[in-house]
């Protein structure tokens, strides 16, 4: 009987100290539109232009979202569309200034905020751009971008995996 066992006695112990991981939290604001294009004189045809580019920003919202969700160890948070407003003064500075946009961040208790903007410089392409802020820390921990051209539902669902194979490898879960 004096020989106890001490693994027994000891095995409890380490699961009281070790450490217990929790899921990286997203808060995920809407994506926005950075056209640079010239305007057209044809408002029918500049209509129909910027209908399917909100189209092209509501796949990407949802992909990225989606594709966030699904990844084991990450949980995320939508940003309702009256916080972003409120916290963003004008187009890019939730995009451009990191305090901000950890600010934005703590009010959805997050550990990272990702920004998205889609960045049209011609009608032939536009870049889909992630920027990914520390909450804690207020800062820029990454930026991700990737051209997209071509048929959008072809060239979004592509653009949006290749960012999140990155995200995935670059923030813990």
């Amino acid at each position: 009987m004096k020989n106890i066992n001490f693994n027994y006695l000891l095995l409890p112990l380490l699961f009281l100290i070790s450490p217990v991981w929790a899921d990286s939290n997203f808060a995920v604001t809407d994506f926005e539109l950075l056209d640079l294009t010239l305007k057209l004189s044809d408002p029918k045809k500049a209509a129909e232009i910027d209908a399917q580019e909100q189209e092209k920003i509501k796949m990407i919202d949802t992909l990225i979202r989606k594709g966030i969700t699904d990844t084991e160890g990450y949980t995320m948070t939508h940003v309702s569309a009256e916080d972003r407003n409120k916290a963003d003064k004008s187009v890019g500075y939730l995009f451009d200034c990191a305090k901000c946009s950890a600010d934005l961040g703590r009010e959805y208790n997050a550990d990272y905020i990702l920004i998205g903007r889609l960045h049209k410089p011609t009608y032939l392409f536009s870049y889909i751009i992630v920027r990914i802020f520390d909450v804690k820390a207020n800062r820029l921990i990454k930026e991700y971008r990737t051209e997209a051209k071509g048929k959008p539902s072809k060239s979004v669902p592509g653009a949006i995996d290749n960012i999140l194979i990155k995200i995935r490898k670059d923030i813990p879960h």
